[in-house]
């Protein structure tokens, strides 16, 4: 047994001896063959597993529409699952849009709302746009860029007549409440992502938008052409004159009476610190990642009812950071439990 043994070992550092002297007779040589195998190998294992994926993708994902229902039925359901998160579906231009009575219209808007998108997974262009009117300060701003899984715009009118605030440490500006119903406007937006129409939106609002499902952009590549039709041509001079000192130049919007026009594509205003470019780089490599999962588990399905009924089925996880789409409420709670101890006591100095 010991005589096998040891007439093994010394075969085996024979065969090591006569390998190592052709390796130092042939460095360049044996090199050269380590490398042709581990390009063979490593061609072998991805066709391996290109065959494997071709071999998913001809998988059928089970049909799910009978248990579902019927379209109406399935688009009342999801609309129903989005109402408490402020949103609905329109199915004819395939996408989402804000409710006009959600929870979002009572948080207001202040600057720290802005600043708290990024690390939330939002990397967008915010654009405020500041004038004075009718004795009151106001504020209409607009949004672009990628929401989480979903590509937007939005278009907000707020004001105020009270003073602004300053918190030590905390924030120094003005805090705007959303308009009543009697001082919505007639606005509309067309959405456009490389100069190509993805959606558009009119309506009787105080707070427009349209987010599209699994659409993955940067905020560069996304533009909107907007449509404010204001109280009257007083209001509309004191906005052009907001948006000149924002930037504008004539070439990017025009004013028609009481109606102005705006193109929106590169902000001219000062970005959210947050939105750094560490921060956008890691925000949107998951960006891009949620939205290819979404894309890969749903391949087998055109209509989005469909595919939101699918992962309702599959990823509830999933379905529920679909439904909480734009600026979930984190963002709000966040920056406005900061200073809502300083906006009641402006309320308590009112009445008294």
């Amino acid at each position: 047994m010991f005589q096998l043994f040891f007439s093994f070992f010394v075969a085996n550092i024979t065969s090591l001896s006569i390998l190592w002297t052709f390796y130092i007779q042939n460095k360049v040589f044996t090199i050269i063959i380590l490398l042709l195998l581990l390009i063979v190998v490593s061609s072998i294992f991805r066709y391996f597993r290109r065959k494997r994926r071709k071999q998913k993708r001809k998988e059928k994902v089970p049909p799910i529409t009978d248990i579902i229902g019927t379209a109406p039925e399935r688009l009342e359901e999801l609309n129903n699952d989005l109402s408490p998160f402020g949103f609905a579906y329109e199915p004819s231009q395939d996408f989402f849009y804000s409710l006009m009575y959600c929870w979002q219209r009572k948080f207001g808007y202040f600057r720290l709302y802005d600043e708290g998108c990024a690390p939330f997974s939002m990397i967008i262009d915010c654009e405020p746009i500041y004038f004075n009117y009718g004795g009151m300060k106001w504020l209409i701003e607009f949004w672009k860029g990628q929401y989480g899984m979903t590509t937007g715009g939005e278009v907000g009118i707020y004001y105020t007549d009270g003073p602004n605030l300053n918190i030590p440490g905390v924030f120094n500006g003005t805090f705007y409440n959303c308009v009543e119903d009697k001082d919505r406007i007639n606005m509309s937006i067309s959405f456009m992502k490389n100069g190509e129409v993805i959606f558009t939106r009119t309506a009787y609002h105080w707070w427009i938008t349209g987010f599209k499902l699994a659409e993955f952009s940067h905020p560069s590549e996304l533009s909107m052409n907007i449509m404010l039709e204001l109280y009257d041509s007083q209001m509309a001079e004191a906005f052009v004159e907001g948006l000149r000192k924002a930037g504008y130049s004539e070439s990017e919007y025009a004013i028609k009476g009481q109606i102005v026009y705006v193109y929106f594509d590169k902000p001219h205003t000062r970005q959210p610190i947050s939105k750094n470019a560490l921060t956008e780089y890691i925000m949107q490599r998951n960006n891009r990642s949620f939205c290819d999962s979404f894309n890969y588990l749903t391949k087998s399905y055109t209509n989005t009812l469909d595919k939101l009924a699918l992962v309702k089925q599959e990823s509830p996880n999933m379905y529920r950071n679909i439904m909480s789409m734009g600026k979930p409420l984190q963002v709000y709670e966040e920056a406005y439990n900061k200073i809502k101890g300083f906006l009641r006591k402006q309320d308590i100095d009112k009445e008294g």
